[in-house]
């Protein structure tokens, strides 16, 4: 059985081109589903779709959200997929059942003002003052995912044209703003021993910033914003697309800069304001 876990993982990575955190994801939950399966003797290929209605229900019991339950079930169901496109099964045990409707909850941002805020800080001069300013100023300039941010090298930063160029799964070029430009700058010039292929953001110790230290640095100053509410990565992403969209930037140019593999035009629409799609068809719509 581990063979054949594997054999789907090595198609996700290889065939499906998906990012290494998806591919961690849906193992996860495979190996979760297969523990399961050994609990009630039931044996891999012969599943049907009651056990997994069974499990769908106990993860339910055991108060997980409709957004994990469903993510459980997408893995289990391109699991068996696979298994049956290479004849190990003769049936989809998944194929008919859906997800559970996911309750749609307003996304988290910050807004121009606690951006202003927290970026106006007086960060300490220090090689850590410069490189935390840095990491949140280009969070926010470019929208970057923190595994993307992390796995930045400096010739991935052009500073004399403003740009950084993303090798994740989506690869696109990035362009970065003056404060950005400049925090990078300050930051370069309190590194030591600068090499081209070197990460960009290090540790103290000069070892590669893991994504667990990138979310602690982000941490320590979430207070300076607003005492108690945590910011994260993903606000900071999120804002960023929200104040771009609400300033006038097109929707097809936000979803490349945020690296989109498909259209997913409804997500981003949720980040603006209904306020602000009222002004825009205002000023837009020959009757309004």
């Amino acid at each position: 059985m581990v063979s054949v876990v594997q054999a789907f993982i090595d198609y996700l990575k290889n065939d499906k081109k998906l990012s290494d955190n998806t591919v961690d994801s849906y193992k996860r939950d495979i190996i979760q589903f297969l523990e399961y399966l050994e609990k009630i003797n039931i044996g891999c290929f012969e599943v049907k779709k009651a056990t997994i209605i069974n499990y769908m229900n106990l993860l339910k019991h055991k108060n997980r959200s409709q957004a994990t339950i469903s993510r459980h079930l997408s893995s289990i169901k391109s699991f068996y997929q696979y298994l049956f496109m290479n004849r190990l099964i003769d049936e989809e045990p998944a194929y008919t059942l859906d997800a559970p409707k996911i309750e749609r909850k307003v996304p988290v941002t910050l807004s121009i003002d606690q951006v202003d805020k927290l970026l106006s800080y007086e960060f300490e001069k220090s090689e850590k003052g410069l490189r935390d300013k840095a990491i949140i100023e280009v969070l926010y300039a470019t929208g970057l995912k923190v595994s993307e941010l992390i796995s930045l090298r400096i010739d991935d930063v052009n500073l004399n044209y403003g740009y950084i160029y993303c090798k994740s799964a989506k690869e696109r070029f990035i362009p970065i703003g003056e404060s950005a430009v400049d925090a990078l700058q300050n930051y370069m010039s309190v590194r030591k021993n600068i090499k081209n292929n070197d990460h960009l953001f290090l540790n103290m110790r000069g070892e590669a910033l893991t994504r667990q230290g990138c979310w602690k640095i982000i941490k320590e100053y979430t207070d300076i914003v607003n005492p108690g509410f945590d910011i994260t990565p993903s606000i900071l992403r999120r804002s960023f697309a929200k104040h771009l969209l609400e300033n006038g930037a097109d929707i097809r140019s936000v979803q490349e800069m945020l690296g989109y593999k498909s259209v997913n035009s409804n997500e981003l629409i949720s980040l603006i304001s209904k306020s602000k799609i009222k002004e825009v068809y205002k000023k837009s719509h020959p009757r309004a």
